[in-house]
């Protein structure tokens, strides 16, 4: 019994010795690997920082950018001539800088700002902005992409009420048929007699 009791310490001994040269031999391994690996790992760790870092700089700035706009904005409501905030404006948010101009342009009937307006970048911008110069402009028909739609339909109505039914009708007949403004040219139709 006794040497069955020692056989058995002897093979607990070697078992946890067997276990314990297993993690060693894992932690010998895992030491050559980052060894070896040292300088990609620390590359890669440094593209992770700097990443997160820019990626932290970025969004303060346009934090930044867009309270600095949004700041210049409320004092032009306030002040409308303020030219610093309207130029703070337009480093800070172009887009909203084209708005504020085609807004003033509108008000004070401003041809020139609208005719600049009507080159910008913006297609929308530079559409209302060539579509509100042409109607400022008498007898200029307004020719516009976005708003094509509704110049005829605003075209078959001023001819309506001219009692110009036949080139009413053409007018609304240009008008895309799946546009939500065709429902409205048939019931301008409908009730001058037109269907």
């Amino acid at each position: 019994d006794e040497r069955l009791g020692i056989r058995e310490n002897i093979k607990a001994v070697k078992e946890e010795i067997s276990t314990e040269e297993q993690f060693l031999e894992g932690m010998i391994k895992t030491e050559r690997f980052f060894k070896n690996k040292k300088r990609y790992i620390i590359g890669l760790l440094t593209v992770v920082i700097l990443g997160a870092i820019g990626y932290s700089v970025n969004t303060m700035l346009e934090q930044n950018r867009l309270k600095s706009s949004n700041e210049a904005y409320e004092l032009l409501l306030k002040e409308p001539q303020n030219a610093a905030a309207l130029e703070t404006l337009k480093q800070k948010n172009e887009k909203l800088y084209e708005m504020v101009r085609f807004q003033m342009a509108v008000e004070h009937n401003d041809k020139e700002v609208l005719a600049q307006l009507s080159k910008s970048k913006s297609p929308i911008v530079a559409d209302i902005a060539a579509y509100q110069l042409a109607q400022m402009e008498e007898g200029v028909s307004a020719k516009s992409e976005l708003l094509s739609g509704f110049i005829f339909l605003q075209e078959g109505y001023a001819l309506i009420k001219e009692k110009k039914i036949a080139e009413a009708k053409i007018k609304f007949a240009q008008i895309d048929p799946n546009s939500p403004l065709k429902q409205i040219a048939q019931n301008l139709e409908h009730y001058q007699g037109l269907k």
